[in-house]
């Protein structure tokens, strides 16, 4: 499949159902402290990001579901894009189908499967969105300065748009299209605003491992 053309027959609704998502979801791709990535296995371009939001050490998950539910139709520049959203009551098949996908890898099982910490009945968040050409301040045709540039203000029309503000913007959590577009695709988020300066002296300062 061409990366630039979109195939309709792709998305068959941008709110599909677990059994749509069962179909879709393939092999375990990463994770962070909040989510786990899978591969879709319709596309190599694209992936398909799991968060359960009833987990309760952390208000993150919810709000980050709540977040993506209420502004990934908007087309936000800077945004990663998203193709399908949907929430469900997790049950048996579809715990064993996440976790199945993950213990068919070499990937430590017990620390993937502890960041979803699925039980029976938990809402899950799940969603389909583009997979970035270069992760991190890796784009070939620009310095690690223009890079910055370019995240910060991906983070500060986010944050200007939705009226929240953007944290935890390390280099894992953001990346690169082909063709230099700058999207961020995880953050934590916080009541409030930044300005593009001040989101320039944090990517900063995580890009080195400095604390701000």
């Amino acid at each position: 499949m061409d990366e630039e053309v979109f195939d309709p027959n792709l998305y068959p609704s941008p709110y599909p159902t677990w059994g749509d998502f069962f179909q879709w979801i393939n092999l375990y791709y990463s994770h962070g402290e909040h989510a786990v990535i899978y591969s879709d296995n319709r596309s190599p371009y694209q992936l398909i990001k799991v968060m359960n939001t009833d987990i309760t050490d952390s208000e993150s998950n919810w709000m980050m579901a709540d977040f993506v539910e209420e502004n990934w139709e908007k087309g936000i520049d800077g945004f990663v894009k998203i193709h399908s959203f949907a929430r469900f009551n997790a049950k048996k098949g579809m715990i064993f189908s996440l976790q199945n996908n993950v213990a068919q890898t070499n990937a430590n099982y017990v620390e993937i499967m502890s960041v979803l910490d699925m039980e029976h009945g938990d809402e899950m968040a799940m969603w389909v969105m583009d997979k970035v050409a270069y992760m991190g301040l890796n784009y070939p045709d620009l310095s690690k300065n223009e890079m910055i540039d370019k995240v910060a203000q991906a983070a500060y029309n986010i944050g200007t748009q939705t009226g929240m503000k953007l944290t935890d913007l390390k280099p894992h959590n953001y990346g690169f299209s082909k063709d230099g577009s700058a999207m961020i695709f995880d953050f934590n988020l916080e009541e409030g605003t930044e300005t593009e300066e001040g989101y320039h002296s944090v990517i900063t300062a995580l890009s080195t491992h400095t604390k701000v």
